[in-house]
């Protein structure tokens, strides 16, 4: 069993994250950590959204770079970084996570958003966008998914026995395998534990870490239409065409085991305006730890056009 001591997910990690954090209740006594930064009267708002086992950390380029021009707005999904921690697993649904993200937006109002999707970012943030297309400035795709039939949906046999299979559940609490295994050695680069320690800290111990063992098991194949989350999945896939003109750019990782090239297509196909796919070879699942230069050189240069 892993737990972590000493480790302060409040801290700003040695200077490496210094924002503050405000709490937007989402659910009666569960709370929604999210950075907000930058000009409100900028004239486009980043909403940058991470995945499993991430959290607001993961964007810290992202933050430094875009909010002296931007409004920037990082939440940490509930069960992640700051956020309150729930430890019912039946808390945790893909409705749920979208329910909450569009609480949080509803109370800071953002203007002209530009979603930012990697990973769980994907879904949840296509489902608050397909429902608010007027909102929408643009689209930033990093390597995610937002659809349950085409491409057809089967995850790879490692990843149901490490996670989802027996002793999956254990792994994933006890063992914390996303971050120790999958974040920290998952990608071309392996991070040094000085790096993970950030993404150590807001799972303490086994009981913090629901959300994370939650989330693979919300992931619904093609195969199996009664799973708990393929209504939802296939309902914010059905309603992407609303974003169909909206400007989209596109950076995708070479080197991510998940979300390779039929992905990919997917999402070109997508948009009838879509700048790249801007590819990075040396990058990973978890790009914006591999290549947060690259990817926001092509950001500011694509905004600055909207």
């Amino acid at each position: 069993m892993r737990v972590y001591t000493g480790l302060d997910v409040w801290s700003d990690f040695g200077g490496r994250f210094p924002w503050k954090s405000g709490l937007i209740e989402v659910d009666p006594g569960i709370r929604m950590a999210v950075v907000d930064e930058g000009p409100r009267s900028a004239p486009l708002t980043f909403l940058l959204l991470h995945g499993n086992p991430t959290w607001g950390y993961l964007y810290r380029e992202f933050i430094r770079r875009l909010s002296p021009r931007y409004r920037v707005i990082a939440p940490d999904h509930v069960g992640f970084g700051r956020s309150d921690k729930p430890r019912d697993p039946r808390w945790y649904t893909l409705d749920r996570h979208v329910d909450n993200l569009g609480r949080v937006l509803r109370e800071l109002q953002p203007a002209r958003v530009v979603p930012v999707i990697q990973d769980w970012g994907g879904p949840i943030g296509m489902a608050w966008a397909t429902k608010h297309p007027e909102r929408i400035a643009g689209v930033v795709v990093l390597n995610t998914w937002a659809f349950v039939r085409q491409p057809r949906l089967k995850l790879p046999w490692l990843f149901k026995f490490l996670v989802l299979g027996r002793g999956g559940w254990k792994r994933s609490t006890q063992s914390n395998v996303f971050v120790e295994l999958l974040l920290a050695k998952g990608g071309p680069r392996h991070l040094t534990q000085a790096e993970l320690d950030p993404y150590r800290a807001p799972f303490p111990t086994p009981d913090d870490r629901v959300g994370i063992a939650r989330f693979p098991q919300l992931i619904p194949e093609t195969k199996n239409p009664f799973h708990e989350s393929y209504g939802s999945m296939a309902w914010i896939e059905d309603h992407l065409s609303r974003l169909r003109e909206k400007p989209a750019l596109i950076c995708w990782a070479l080197k991510d085991r998940a979300f390779q090239k039929p992905q990919l297509e997917r999402w070109q196909n997508l948009f009838a305006r879509a700048d790249g796919p801007h590819l990075l070879e040396g990058a990973g699942h978890f790009l914006q730890e591999d290549a947060p230069g690259a990817i926001l050189d092509q950001m500011e240069r694509w905004a600055a056009s909207l």
